[in-house]
């Protein structure tokens, strides 16, 4: 629905540009009420454990596509589309120019989406490739091996990744190339990183879709709680308080506080 309305907006663009549209009129297509996105299946991502487990049982070129994935946030299709020309192993970045959906090349999903990402430690990966492909400009990073002039399919990185969850019990409804996408998301944002910054680099427009992607697991919330009960502790072992929670005591005078009914009534005595 989100890609019917691009187009037809693009198309009374088109239209004001040839005269068929009044200009500056806002056209229908700007009233267009969508509604709140469901997904089929629920959102989840692995946990680190399971990531290395799953990543473990990969072998290449599938594993240096999901870990490329992770280590960007980048889509499949936009790994797939790299070409040697677009690969920079001395600054450890890839370029972001175009992707691969269905072996049809064309350009990223949007402006935000073309980026300069780094790669980090994958740079020893790619080296060895790099070298036994010798790394022509034009040629594909990830490609077919029957065919190598033609990059490399999604459907089969799918298939293995599936494969592997299953193996190490870690499969579920959904689970892809994107889920590792989510979960760089979320996970740069646990090491440390701004909101900002993983909106940029996962070459998002605004950091509402950033919310979108990013999770909050069981255990990242107990971290954050520990960490402020820490704190508070350290406050009560400061003020010399050992942990009792004590009672607020009234103060007197106040007419909004009853009295205590120990302070008014006679002790009473019981005699067995």
């Amino acid at each position: 629905m989100h890609g019917v309305r691009a187009i037809m907006n693009r198309i009374y663009n088109y239209a004001e540009g040839h005269g068929l549209w009044e200009e500056g009129r806002r056209s229908p297509v700007s009233k267009a009420k969508l509604g709140r996105k469901h997904h089929k299946h629920e959102r989840q991502i692995l946990s680190f454990d399971e990531t290395a487990r799953v990543l473990a049982r990969l072998d290449d070129p599938n594993r240096l596509v999901i870990e490329t994935c992770i280590a960007t946030g980048a889509r499949i299709s936009e790994v797939l589309g790299l070409q040697w020309k677009h690969v920079n192993l001395d600054a450890g970045t890839i370029r972001i120019e175009q992707r691969v959906w269905h072996q049809d090349v064309g350009r990223p999903k949007s402006d935000c989406s073309r980026r300069l990402l780094g790669i980090g430690d994958l740079v020893e990966r790619f080296r060895p490739i790099a070298a036994a492909e010798g790394a022509p400009a034009d040629s594909w990073v990830f490609c077919q091996k029957r065919a190598p002039e033609r990059p490399l399919w999604d459907s089969g990185v799918r298939d293995a990744l599936h494969q592997a969850a299953d193996d190490e019990g870690c499969d579920f409804p959904g689970l892809g190339p994107h889920s590792f996408r989510r979960a760089n998301i979320t996970w740069r944002q646990q090491v440390g990183g701004s909101a900002i910054e993983a909106s940029k680099i996962a070459g998002h427009s605004d950091l509402e879709m950033t919310g979108e992607y990013t999770f909050v697991t069981p255990e990242r919330q107990n971290e954050l709680t520990r960490r402020i009960q820490q704190k508070l502790g350290e406050a009560a072992t400061k003020n010399g308080d050992e942990g009792i929670v004590k009672p607020v005591e009234p103060k007197p005078g106040r007419p909004d506080v009853p009295p205590n009914r120990a302070d008014t009534e006679p002790a009473t005595t019981i005699i067995q």
